[in-house]
């Protein structure tokens, strides 16, 4: 993608706009606080905070559920602020739903070779999904998908996390490796998946936050049980 040119072609800066490049609208805040919170997720694992970081998971893949319905609310986008909106939010799933996994599964002490080897497929089959749309975005159809969508690893991802809480640490490896591989091949195959009606995404919006709920609910519980049970 080239960064050349000054970005003032086709397109009047308004508001932010005026003082930096980009754009700043409401259509465009919840692929932000997206990105912002798998930022966060990042440096939480390298500070030990894995269930926080799992949470930002979660709330990253709920922004990113919801910031295409926000943004097709605001009828008079112009073409730029369109285009902009479909690669930022590439963008942002690339951090979010590619980068910020692979970095807790590191987190958890997956590090092995097969480990690598599976993160270095799962990051490519990512790409490969997030650049393949980009290039196909005016021809995508409403009515469903071509593979499994990056964002999916933002509720798979959790539930692998409290099947490990109860499986302990000698499977994790395996756990989050296979799940992994098996998100990397759907995520760049040709499979048909029916999109999701709004009333199943706000029905997911609140089985993120109970799936919060549950995970920090478990990490209290690790941390106050006593071990000498």
């Amino acid at each position: 993608m080239s960064e050349k040119g000054d970005g003032s072609e086709g397109c009047e800066a308004t508001g932010l706009g005026r003082l930096f490049i980009g754009f700043y609208d409401l259509s465009v805040l919840l692929t932000y606080v997206g990105i912002v919170f798998a930022v966060i997720g990042i440096c939480l694992v390298f500070r030990g905070e894995l269930v926080l970081s799992m949470v930002c998971l979660i709330i990253s893949g709920f922004c990113d559920m919801m910031d295409g319905t926000v943004a097709r609310s605001f009828k008079h986008r112009t073409e730029e602020e369109k285009s902009f909106g479909i690669q930022a939010d590439s963008l942002a799933d690339a951090v979010s739903f590619v980068i910020l996994p692979v970095t807790i599964s590191l987190g958890l002490g997956n590090n092995d070779p097969v480990s690598i080897a599976v993160y270095a497929f799962y990051v490519l089959a990512g790409l490969i999904r997030l650049g393949y749309f980009n290039v196909l975005a005016s021809r995508s159809t409403i009515e469903y998908y071509t593979g499994l969508p990056v964002t999916t690893i933002s509720a798979v991802f959790p539930v692998i996390w409290i099947i490990h809480v109860f499986i302990g640490e000698l499977w994790t490896a395996v756990l989050f490796d296979a799940a992994l591989a098996l998100m990397a091949l759907l995520f760049i195959s040709r499979i048909r998946i029916k999109k999701l009606s709004e009333a199943v995404q706000a029905a997911l919006g609140v089985l993120a936050v109970v799936g919060i709920a549950v995970i920090l609910y478990l990490d209290r519980c690790a941390k106050t049980s006593p071990h000498d049970a």
